[in-house]
């Protein structure tokens, strides 16, 4: 999967990029769709339970990723399990 993305940064356009690229881990036995939607799932329960996202109400993952301490959260929480964004 590839993310494409722009924001303005100092009033320039600047384009970024996320590659997630995964594949089943014969180790544990856990398929790529279970780690990569398994996984993040447990990292947004894991916000709430960490107090790191106390919003009210319905909220897509793009807003959630807007605040820095959640993105990095999930991040953290998916390298943990060996699911690296580069």
């Amino acid at each position: 999967m590839r993310l494409k993305s722009k924001r303005k940064i100092n009033g320039e356009e600047v384009e970024f990029s996320q590659t997630l690229l995964d594949r089943y881990d014969e180790a544990s036995g856990v398929s790529s769709m279970s780690r990569t939607t398994g996984y993040t799932c447990t990292a947004g329960a894991g916000l709430i339970l960490n107090g790191i996202f106390t919003e009210k109400g319905c909220f897509p993952p793009e807003l959630i990723g807007m605040k820095d301490e959640c993105f990095s959260f999930v991040l953290d929480h998916l390298k943990e399990r060996n699911i690296i964004l580069s």
